[in-house]
């Protein structure tokens, strides 16, 4: 009865490189996939990537202060078969000028179908506070960044949606339409980057 213990312990141990193959295939097989359909996201900008997710922050400046934005994204289907879109999905922080944070969810993408070669082509971007907690229903700020590529960065406009999200002050609007003009619409640029600064204390960056 003694010797058949460590055989016990022994096919358990076994069981586990078989584990990291599947996992490991799975990771490949997901790579391969993206790669035959959405083979832009591993080029855009000039840079090459493994893993299919683009990575960038950039500073919307007011007079109160910076606004400062980062996001990630990766392609993800288009919920349109009529009208052909390069749509993306992800996540991202704001950090405001009183060194809040607020945590977004990010929708967008590029009109028509793009295949490779994303540099010039029409981009948008839109954002929404996405809380915690499943009882909150509370998606202000409301952010929406329109623009281009343009070699390796994200050239692009808020659209006017800081000043309807956010008071002078800088504190958050009670505002909860997602309709704004996009009069007094501020530049940004998307800088790639893989420092998520939006994990960090939003108050240090103000020093």
């Amino acid at each position: 009865m003694n010797e058949d213990r460590p055989r016990a312990r022994k096919r358990g141990i076994g069981c586990l490189p078989g584990l990291a193959l599947i996992a490991l295939a799975s990771v490949v097989g997901f790579i391969l996939i993206e790669l035959a359909f959405q083979p832009w996201i591993f080029v855009v900008g000039g840079r090459v990537r493994v893993w299919p997710v683009w990575e960038g922050d950039g500073v919307v400046q007011t007079p109160i202060g910076p606004y400062r934005i980062h996001v990630w994204f990766s392609p993800t289907p288009s919920g349109s078969r009529i009208l052909p879109s390069t749509s993306v999905r992800g996540s991202g922080y704001v950090c405001t000028p009183l060194g809040e944070k607020y945590s977004l969810r990010v929708t967008g993408g590029a009109p028509g179908r793009i295949w490779k070669d994303m540099d010039g082509h029409a981009f948008r971007l839109s954002a929404y506070h996405r809380p915690i907690s499943w009882f909150n229903n509370d998606r202000r700020p409301r952010l929406s960044f329109s623009g281009q590529w343009v070699g390796p960065n994200l050239v692009m406009s808020d659209d006017g949606s800081i000043a309807h999200a956010f008071l002078p002050n800088g504190t958050l609007s009670a505002d909860t339409s997602t309709w704004h003009p996009k009069t007094g619409a501020l530049p940004i640029t998307l800088t790639e980057t893989s420092s998520w600064f939006g994990g960090a204390d939003c108050a240090k960056l103000l020093r």
